[in-house]
């Protein structure tokens, strides 16, 4: 399996496009019962690479995920364009290590 390397985006999704999408095809939601009782719905999305940066910086785009057949009819339901965050992760630190003490030895136990 190829590794990639992560990246951190930002954006804005349009939640007006995303009601319209959920009104129009409804199939795209999926209903989901929790073991609490609970009803909650989803919908799948992919974010994926421009070929190119846009004049804004956007390199990276969201939308609905939909079926391949959908794909090649050329269906594609956009969300939002995506940058790249401008925070960058700081690198994690290995723990200190603590020196080995011995256990302080308590005489005094109350039992």
């Amino acid at each position: 399996m190829e590794q990639q390397a992560l990246s951190s985006y930002y954006g804005s999704i349009d939640l007006t496009r995303l009601g319209q999408i959920v009104r129009q095809h409804p199939e795209l939601v999926k209903t989901v019962n929790f073991r609490d009782g609970t009803q909650h719905k989803f919908i799948n999305i992919d974010i994926a690479p421009k070929q190119q940066s846009d004049q804004y910086g956007n390199v990276a785009y969201l939308k609905v995920g939909c079926k391949k057949a959908e794909q090649r009819q050329g269906l594609n339901y956009y969300l939002a364009d995506l940058k790249l965050s401008q925070h960058q992760q700081a690198t994690p630190q290995p723990a200190p290590t603590a020196q080995e003490q011995p256990m302080p030895v308590n005489d005094d136990l109350p039992f």
